[in-house]
């Protein structure tokens, strides 16, 4: 059975459904893509923390029905309860997700038990590591808590063994991921996420652990920073962080866990214990309310730190949220106007924050080989191009030059 996976939105999403399409494989069946020849079945495991994910996955979703009326479209995911009714044969909801498999080996005839215990060949050098799911911060811009609903996570002793099987397999790096990971709590013990990550560093196996997007402010972050700090070759010095914007007014009005002088003084102690740390951040322009003061606010803090990387999303109203129902909303314009802004910011902060780089040594994992040049990320989460030989999947030190991270 030829299968096809459409898949959007976060790490998470993408780690579940690199989990799905593996326990397929086992059971006997070929991923390929969308637009192959002959399909059987196509997985859509959608997205809603934006109305432009949800719409493209519906585009993707009616131009297949179009085009294979016959094949039985299988959604999940956040969108898979806002897609109009009768587009998919088996919609399973985040309710139902536990029973994803189950369901769609049912309605595809798959068995129900895997024709082999053996993992399928890796697709990828990096394996994530499902920590935690759901959220209850409830902010009043956000979909995913009504989506995904309570925080939900995994037992510490059940992440170890996964860990240690995934570092067997020969992964040599996995990412810890969840909806919301700093309110990773060990159901038994109530250990929380630094304890976690002490206890993956103490792994015998050779790899390296990458923490996702990672809330400020919510757990102990000076212990996740020393933690770092101490393991540098098993933890890597990577932190991505969903802060949104540099307003107090938008922060508080939003429900956001800090206000601005808190995130930087968490930045201003990043900076010092990790200075030359990948540095992520999420930043959301057209907040309903946002000023032309709360804009450039939010343009001067991305700009007073190093990041070398930035998600910037022009707001989204979702209905069922808070915000989705206040009276000051933004026009579009002004809204697009304001994401390009602070994309052009932050290209601007990444090539500065890039230079430090430069002349230092990195740990870079190859994934692909294009135009005669192993492609890959260091610890840092910088890509970067091997000037030399090298093996897929094998850390290889290299030394950053101009043009040779980006």
């Amino acid at each position: 059975m030829n299968i096809a996976f459409l898949v959007y939105g976060c790490r998470l999403n993408q780690a579940e459904a690199e989990g799905w399409r593996q326990a397929l494989e086992a059971r006997g069946a070929t991923l390929v893509q969308p637009d192959a020849p002959a399909v059987d079945a196509l997985c859509a495991h959608t997205c809603a923390v934006t109305a432009p994910a949800a719409r493209e996955a519906l585009r993707a979703l009616r131009a297949f029905r179009a085009k294979h009326p016959a094949v039985p479209i299988i959604v999940s995911g956040c969108a898979a309860a806002l897609l109009p009714p009768g587009l998919a044969d088996l919609t399973l909801p985040h309710a139902r997700k536990a029973d994803w498999l189950s369901a769609v080996c049912d309605r595809l005839g798959l068995p129900q038990r895997a024709d082999s215990p053996e993992a399928p060949a890796h697709r990828r050098t990096r394996a994530s590591l499902i920590a935690q799911d759901g959220c209850d911060a409830f902010c009043a811009y956000c979909i995913v808590p009504h989506m995904r609903g309570a925080p939900v996570s995994v037992p510490m002793a059940d992440l170890l063994r996964r860990a240690d099987a995934l570092l067997a397999e020969g992964y040599p790096e996995i990412v810890l991921t969840g909806c919301n990971l700093a309110l990773y709590r060990d159901p038994e013990s109530g250990a929380g996420l630094p304890e976690l990550l002490a206890r993956l560093a103490d792994l015998p196996r050779p790899g390296r652990f990458r923490l996702g997007s990672l809330e400020p402010c919510v757990a102990d972050d000076d212990a996740i920073l020393r933690l770092i700090a101490a393991n540098p070759d098993r933890l890597c010095p990577f932190l991505h962080l969903p802060i949104q914007s540099g307003s107090d007014a938008l922060l508080r009005r939003t429900g956001r866990p800090y206000g601005a002088d808190r995130i930087r003084a968490l930045l201003d102690r990043i900076c010092a214990t990790l200075p030359y740390c990948g540095l992520g951040a999420d930043w959301i322009a057209g907040l309903p309310g946002e000023t032309e003061a709360d804009a450039a606010d939010t343009l001067a803090f991305l700009r007073a730190y190093p990041f070398t990387g930035a998600h910037v999303f022009p707001y989204s109203r979702r209905p069922g949220t808070p915000a989705a129902d206040w009276p000051d909303q933004l026009p579009s314009e002004v809204i697009a106007a304001r994401a390009a802004t602070l994309r052009q910011a932050a290209a601007e902060v990444r090539q500065a924050a890039l230079r430090r780089f430069i002349g230092r040594e990195l740990l870079v994992i190859p994934e692909t080989f294009r135009d005669g040049h192993w492609r890959g990320h260091s610890a840092e989460g910088l890509s970067c191009i091997l000037p030399g030989p090298a093996t897929r999947g094998r850390p290889t030190p290299f030394t950053a030059a101009d043009w040779l991270i980006g």
